[in-house]
């Protein structure tokens, strides 16, 4: 470097920041110094090895602001194709979902969300499939650059909670099931545990009569509680419950139990039959709901999904 006679340069200069930044934009702190010209450069004297070239940051920009580096205006050239990107496709629409007979007679339904990359809190509504699957495999119709998605299955119909029987097998309960599902999908899509507050929306509710005026004369059934021979009226719940009494309001609370598989089985077509012809005319309720949520903010993230399903 040639010489700079010291007439000619304003050595030994500090700054606490705020003044200056270096090359790549990076706000700077620290020894500087001046030359004749303007020219400012990091270090106490044109004699410093690492002294770089520095930037005055105007008053009115903060260290904050994107200025003119040539990393920066790199990015800017390319700004406007990421920007053209996340303008491309439609936003996805909310949907709220009608099960029926046969998704009753599954015990399962599968829901679909979406909410936006860009935006927090994220807004979260719930889709239809045929969105999901454009946005999956990026078919262009709706925004995948802007919008993620995921796919959770959904348990409508059998108890309300986990049950085990005499011989140990246990049979899935609609909140058990869903608080698990919900859980596992909220790792990866923050927020959908908030959206999904209601662990039996779109469930029969377990205390339904699904079948009633019932009877039977003997030899079918048995009481739980003495296993004594059951004769008279009997209903069943949407739960799969047997009870006594014509409908639940009869009842004297006595819950009775299939004396063969035969006579399970014939309960479980009982079921499956009544169960199909149930629809979403339930759950007409639901559709005043409002189908978009805004989860509160949370400090954890977490790394974007474009694909997500869960299982029991």
């Amino acid at each position: 470097m040639a010489y700079i006679p010291k007439s000619l340069t304003n050595n030994n200069l500090f700054t606490n920041g705020g003044e200056f930044v270096d090359s790549t934009g990076k706000p700077y702190s620290g020894f500087y110094h001046s030359l004749f010209n303007g020219q400012i450069y990091s270090g106490k004297t044109p004699l410093d090895p690492t002294r770089q070239l520095l930037s005055v940051l105007p008053k009115d920009e903060s260290p904050n602001q994107v200025l003119n580096t040539s990393t920066n205006l790199e990015y800017s050239n390319l700004r406007p194709k990421n920007q053209e990107l996340f303008e491309y496709g439609k936003n996805p629409t909310a949907f709220i979902p009608q099960p029926k007979g046969k998704d009753y007679q599954r015990g399962q339904i599968e829901r679909y969300f979406a909410k936006k990359r860009n935006e927090t809190p994220s807004r979260i509504l719930e889709i239809n499939q045929s969105t999901y699957n454009d946005i999956i495999t990026q078919s262009g119709e709706y925004n995948y650059a802007l919008w993620q998605v995921v796919k959770i299955f959904w348990k409508i119909s059998g108890p309300l909670n986990d049950t085990r029987n005499p011989n140990g097998v246990v049979t899935a309960g609609i909140v058990d099931t869903n608080e698990r599902l919900v859980n596992f999908t909220n790792k990866e899509f923050r927020g959908i545990k908030e959206y999904l507050s209601n662990l039996i929306q779109f469930a029969i509710r377990p205390n339904l009569d699904l079948i009633s005026n019932q009877y039977t004369s003997g030899g079918e059934f048995i009481t739980k509680k003495d296993s004594s021979n059951y004769i008279g009226n009997y209903h069943i719940m949407a739960d799969g419950t047997i009870m006594d009494g014509a409908t639940h309001p009869q009842s004297k609370g006595i819950t009775l139990l299939p004396t063969s598989v035969v006579v399970q089985k014939q309960v479980n077509t009982l079921i499956n039959k009544s169960l199909g012809e149930l629809g979403a005319t339930s759950n007409v309720d639901i559709l005043s709901q409002v189908s978009t949520f805004v989860p509160p903010q949370t400090t954890a993230d977490s790394p974007p999904v474009t694909r997500g399903s869960s299982g029991y």
